[in-house]
This record gives C-alpha cells, sequence and structure tokens, in this order.
C-alpha cells in the first residue's frame, strides 16, 4: 500500500516538474522574440529616416514623396507606443533588461519620427528643423513617461533625456528663428556636451534632505545639512540610499551616452561643414581635433566603469578616423608630406608611452606622470570651446553683424 500511495506522489510531481520546465521556457522564448522585435525596429526606423533623408535631398523626387513623411511618422508614433508598453511591462515583470531596452527604443523611434516630421513642412535649414522637432518629440514622449514609471532607474534615465531635450529643443528653436548656419548650432552643442561630459558628477549628483550628514569632526557640534540632529537618528544602511543611488547612476549612464552621442554627431558636422579655405577656420579646426582627441583619450583614466573607458576610446577613435578623412582639406600644401608626418608622429607617441612605462618602477615617475595627465586632459577641456568658436567661423558671424 505505502509503495502504491507512493507512486501515485511521485506522478503528480513529475507532471508539475514537466509544466514548470516547460512554462519557465516560456518566458525565455517572448523575452527573446520581445528582444528581436525592439532592435528590429530601432533598426527600421533609422534606415527608413536615413533613406527618406537621402530621397528628398533631390529636388525631382521632394514633390513626388510629399506624403512618405507623415506615413513614416505615424509608423514611427505606433512603434513609440509599442516600446513604451513594453518598458512598462517590463517594470512590472521586474524585467530590468527588457524595460532598459525597450526604453532605448523609444528614444530612438522618437528622434527618427521627429526626424521624419520635420520634412512635412518646407524649411531652409532641414538639419536644424529636424534637430528641433526629434527633441521635441523626446521631451514629449519623456514627460508622458514620468507620470507613468515610479521604477528608480527607469525614472533617472527618462529624467536625464528629458533634461538633454529640453534645453536641445530651445537652441535648435532659437537657431532657426535668426536662421543661423547650422555649424554655428553645432559648435555650441559640441562646447556644451564636452563641458557637460565633465561635470556629469556634480550635475547628477546631490545630497536629499532627509540624509544626515555625519562627520566625526562635527558631531560633538550636532552639525547636518538641515540643523541639529534629530532624537531618534541612525546611522544610513545600504537599503537606505539604494534607490536613490540607483537613480544618480541611471542619470549619469544616460546622460555619459547623450552627451557622447552630441559630442561625435556635432563634430562630424563641424569637421564636414568647415570652410578650409579661411585660416582661422583651419586652426581652429585642427586645434579642437586635437584637443578632443587628447580628451577623449586621457579621460578614462578618470573612470571607473569598463563602459564609460570603452565609450570614450571609442569615441577618441571615431574622432581620429573623421580628422584623418578631412586632413587632406585642412592641411592642402602639405599632402606630400602627410604620411611621413603621421609616422613620425606615430613614432614619437610610441617612444614616450614606452620611456613613461619604463619610468614608473620607482612610484614617483607613475605619480608625476598621472598629474601630467590629469593636467593635459583639463587643458584639452578647456581648449575646446575656443577651438570650436574659431571652427565654426564664429569671427567672421561677428564681423558680418
Amino acid at each position: 500500500m505505502s509503495r502504491h500511495d507512493g507512486g501515485a506522489a511521485s506522478a503528480p510531481s513529475a507532471e508539475s516538474v514537466r509544466r514548470g520546465g516547460h512554462d519557465g521556457a516560456r518566458p525565455v522564448v517572448q523575452r527573446s522574440l520581445d528582444g528581436v522585435a525592439l532592435a528590429s525596429a530601432a533598426l527600421f526606423g533609422f534606415v527608413a529616416v536615413v533613406a527618406l533623408t537621402a530621397s528628398l535631398m533631390s529636388p525631382s523626387v521632394q514633390e513626388q514623396a510629399r506624403d512618405t513623411p507623415m506615413v513614416l511618422f505615424a509608423g514611427m508614433t505606433l512603434a513609440v507606443a509599442l516600446c513604451d508598453w513594453l518598458c512598462l511591462k517590463g517594470i512590472r515583470d521586474h524585467d530590468r533588461a527588457m524595460s532598459l531596452g525597450a526604453f532605448a527604443c523609444s528614444v530612438m523611434l522618437a528622434v527618427c519620427g521627429g526626424a521624419a516630421a520635420s520634412f512635412m513642412i518646407r524649411c531652409t535649414q532641414p538639419m536644424t528643423a529636424g534637430a528641433l522637432f526629434a527633441s521635441c518629440y523626446v521631451a514629449v514622449n519623456m514627460t508622458l513617461m514620468m507620470v507613468l514609471v515610479a521604477d528608480p532607474t527607469i525614472g533617472g534615465a527618462i529624467v536625464a533625456t528629458f533634461a538633454s531635450s529640453v534645453p536641445l529643443m530651445l537652441i535648435c528653436a532659437v537657431a532657426l528663428i535668426h536662421t543661423l548656419h547650422v555649424r554655428l548650432l553645432a559648435g555650441f552643442v559640441l562646447t556644451v556636451a564636452v563641458c557637460c561630459l565633465q561635470m556629469l558628477p556634480n550635475i547628477v549628483m546631490h545630497v536629499p534632505d532627509r540624509y544626515l550628514v555625519e562627520w566625526r569632526t562635527y558631531m560633538t557640534r550636532r552639525w547636518t545639512v538641515r540643523g541639529g540632529i534629530p532624537e531618534k537618528s541612525r546611522v544610513l544602511t545600504r537599503a537606505d540610499v539604494h534607490d536613490d543611488m540607483q537613480t544618480f547612476l541611471a542619470r549619469y549612464s544616460t546622460g555619459f551616452t547623450i552627451c557622447m552621442m552630441l559630442m561625435l554627431l556635432t563634430y562630424a558636422i563641424v569637421a564636414d561643414s568647415c570652410a578650409f579655405d579661411q585660416p582661422y577656420d583651419r586652426i581652429g579646426f585642427l586645434t579642437l581635433s586635437a584637443a578632443l582627441f587628447l580628451f577623449l583619450t586621457l579621460k578614462p583614466r578618470q573612470s571607473g566603469r569598463p563602459f564609460e573607458r570603452y565609450l570614450m576610446r571609442l569615441g577618441g577613435v571615431t574622432v581620429l578616423l573623421i580628422w584623418c578623412m578631412h586632413m587632406p582639406h585642412a592641411l592642402p600644401d602639405w599632402g606630400q608630406a602627410l604620411p611621413l608626418a603621421c609616422v613620425l608622429t606615430v613614432g614619437a607617441l610610441g617612444l614616450t608611452m614606452a620611456f613613461g612605462m619604463l619610468a614608473q618602477h620607482g612610484g614617483f615617475h607613475s605619480l608625476a606622470l598621472s598629474r601630467i595627465g590629469d593636467v593635459l586632459c583639463f587643458a584639452s577641456m578647456m581648449c575646446t570651446p575656443p577651438a570650436t568658436f574659431f571652427a565654426v567661423g564664429a569671427l567672421e558671424f561677428i564681423r558680418g553683424l
């Protein structure tokens, strides 16, 4: 009897295991499908906007394809709504990766939708209008998401995106009203992005009023941010600051990514629209390229997160590639001697780095090289605004006022 009961009891358990394994595999498959759908939607939006931009730039196609931006904008709006719904669903299901991926795709599709909507109107400055519509679309989408999202990580990313899109929208509106050249707009955004990247920890980090600032030196004076220490005070634990730290990290990561993207995009615009026949513009572009490359090469030393270091180094390589592509235009008289100059420069840098690595055995030289790197990083950041001023032709613009 006991053997029969044991067999009867083991049958449901095996069936439940089989059901549990089948049900456990279903969310994994659904999550993979959702990820593929998000990546496909973002890729489709980017390719569609690029193809639309290339087609509408032709005067012969512009009159025939006037309804295409409207249809594309409607499709992008539906895709953004779907990504927002997936983000909210990921938050409810405690799926952090899916919610972050849906949020990133929503922002990208909103940018593409705004750029597509800018082609529905006639404008003499299509790039400025596209940036204005894209930033406006992102700001509206982030405003709606801030009302619906209470997660600290996604909420921090939403706040950082909204805080980046609103100033960009105002800057583009001013540039469009005063009919400023797109390179002036790009130069200003480039300068702001570099400065914000340097000051980003001070921008996103703050001490909430409910935190007690406790220092051993001031414990005898009963000193805090807002006055005396309450009677029922205690030391803060990790659980107390977990949500706030998640919000700060999300704001910092999102702001860092946006600053890097704006920096590289605006630098490409400045390099493409620079007047190399003017001496001030040529010298400004060369100085700006060297300063950006030096900043993105030395700045990763001050970062402790691998994502930031890899992204900044990738940005430095991108700046170097754009710089080399426009080097024949920036130095037309040195076209024949340019390869030899590049080889000599790389050789000198290699010898300097080898000497620096060999000189670090004592410790003092390592500290000295570290301080030299910090000074060069700060100096390159300070050289970026004046170099951008000359590279975008702001001097000639002021003279023409």
